[in-house]
């Protein structure tokens, strides 16, 4: 009976005694894990590139509108008929070649007819001089009066004078027959012909026959900025400002050209100036009525600090950057971008050209955060973002 209760006893004694070492075991691991010094922070891995100094063109994007040198309204300028029509629509023609026949009939006729009154003239006009030829002889031995001689003389003299008005009806009839036949001013492309083979034309018509549109070279017209204005004219003293046209939807290189006109004024509405460029246009890409993405080179600046557009941060102070120190933590720059081309912030002032700077990875940084910069520092392709740690929230933006 004793041993039956001395037994339970000692099982529960032996429980509490193993309960009690372990809460020590483990009290003193927790304390110890507590008193034990705080490990060094993460290095925050960011793409960095460094700040280059090169070449930047200064370039101005805008919308443009294709139009023609020449545009030629054909018309007839004489009153008949259409004979022939010598091509089709649409049909790129050259300069000299045959566009329209003429019914010629009726101005040879005429053609025909001064040249008859020419000679019927000419005959009448011996006959006066050898009349005056005759008098002459006779006034020296009185056979004639002096009065009959003058008579005779204004008579070869009037004659003279309508020999030449003979000529000129010739020429003028030449002029209106060889009308008869239309033929180009230019090379260029026509467009729908208004006049088939026996329509009746008219000088006074206000419809052309057909309208002739030169399509090389050809200018693209589109307005800038005033401001612009003065760089223009300076660039257009030494050289010509490059020009480039391109189609939406064409995955072509686009057209290159040069800046040829600006207008006289400024748009005082717009405080624009309408400028033109103009392109060989050899392959007729460039369509009259068309309307392009217009790119004009302003100028090229040659030693612009550059950096890659993502790099600039805003914020309330305005823009900055992280510079990465040669100990591998960063410091917050302020800098003054002039301009962005091409994917590129064109720095004016904050930065020097060798230092780096964080191009992705910004999120996570601080002033004095240690970083992992990585990045072909050989100009290649900087590291992926997918590649860097996820960011979290509460950094600089």
């Amino acid at each position: 009976m004793t041993r039956r209760i001395v037994f339970p006893v000692l099982l529960v004694a032996a429980l509490a005694g193993g309960g009690y070492w372990y809460s020590l075991k483990t009290g003193g691991a927790e304390v110890a894990k507590a008193a034990a010094p705080a490990s060094a922070p993460r290095a925050v891995p960011v793409v960095v590139k460094p700040v280059e100094a090169r070449a930047v063109p200064e370039r101005l994007g805008t919308i443009g509108s294709v139009q023609p040198l020449a545009a030629i309204a054909i018309k007839a300028r004489v009153d008949t008929v259409v004979d022939t029509v010598h091509f089709t629509e649409g049909q790129e023609v050259k300069a000299g070649d045959l566009l329209f026949s003429l019914d010629a009939r009726a101005l040879d006729a005429q053609l025909r007819q001064a040249q008859a009154n020419l000679e019927r003239d000419k005959a009448n006009l011996e006959k006066a001089r050898g009349d005056v030829r005759r008098y002459s002889e006779l006034v020296r031995s009185n056979a004639i009066s002096r009065q009959q001689l003058d008579a005779a003389i204004a008579t070869a003299d009037a004659l003279e004078g309508t020999v030449k008005a003979d000529n000129a009806a010739i020429e003028a009839a030449r002029v209106a027959l060889s009308f008869t036949r239309i033929t180009a001013p230019m090379d260029g492309r026509t467009g729908a012909v208004n006049a088939k083979a026996g329509t009746m034309v008219r000088a006074a018509d206000a419809t052309p026959l057909v309208t002739l549109t030169q399509l090389r070279p050809i200018t693209v017209a589109f307005n800038v900025p005033e401001r612009h204005l003065p760089t223009i004219r300076k660039a257009m003293e030494t050289g010509k400002l490059p020009v480039t046209a391109g189609i939406p939807g064409d995955s072509r290189a686009p057209e290159d050209g040069v800046l040829s006109f600006v207008d006289s004024q400024v748009d005082q509405q717009s405080g624009t100036i309408l400028v033109k460029g103009q392109f060989p246009n050899t392959d007729t890409r460039l369509w009259p009525g068309q309307f392009v993405d217009v790119v004009l080179t302003l100028r090229v600046e040659p030693q612009a600090l550059t950096l890659p557009d993502e790099s600039v941060q805003t914020g309330q102070e305005g823009r900055f950057v992280y510079v990465v120190k040669g100990d591998d933590t960063v410091e917050v720059r302020p800098v003054t971008v002039s301009r962005s081309q091409d994917g590129l912030a064109i720095i004016a002032s904050g930065l020097q050209a060798g230092e780096r700077v964080v191009v992705d990875g910004q999120s996570r940084l601080f002033p004095g955060a240690k970083v992992s910069a990585r990045g072909d520092e050989k100009g290649g392709d900087a590291k992926k973002k997918s590649d860097l740690a996820p960011a979290s929230p509460g950094g600089a933006s």
